[in-house]
């Protein structure tokens, strides 16, 4: 395994335990409001491909927003 995938999930796995809240909204807040919002759209017959279109985009939203913190969390431990 890459060293620097490992360095980046026990800088999350810190972060995670130092923020809890904040890294649980923008790490999994988004993906679930994604998969919630799917259900409504197939529940209340939405135009689907709308819906799957907007989930994708609030996983990929999630995944870059996480990985931003993550580098965030690692610069400032840092230069602590």
């Amino acid at each position: 395994m890459d060293d620097g995938a490992v360095d980046d999930r026990d800088a999350f796995l810190r972060m995670a335990r130092e923020f809890p809240v904040r890294t649980g909204i923008y790490s999994f807040g988004l993906p679930v409001f994604g998969l919630l919002q799917l259900i409504n759209g197939y529940v209340h017959d939405g135009a689907l491909l709308y819906v799957g279109l907007f989930a994708v985009a609030a996983v990929a939203l999630s995944v870059v927003l996480t990985r931003y913190h993550v580098a965030v969390y690692r610069r400032k431990r840092v230069t602590r």
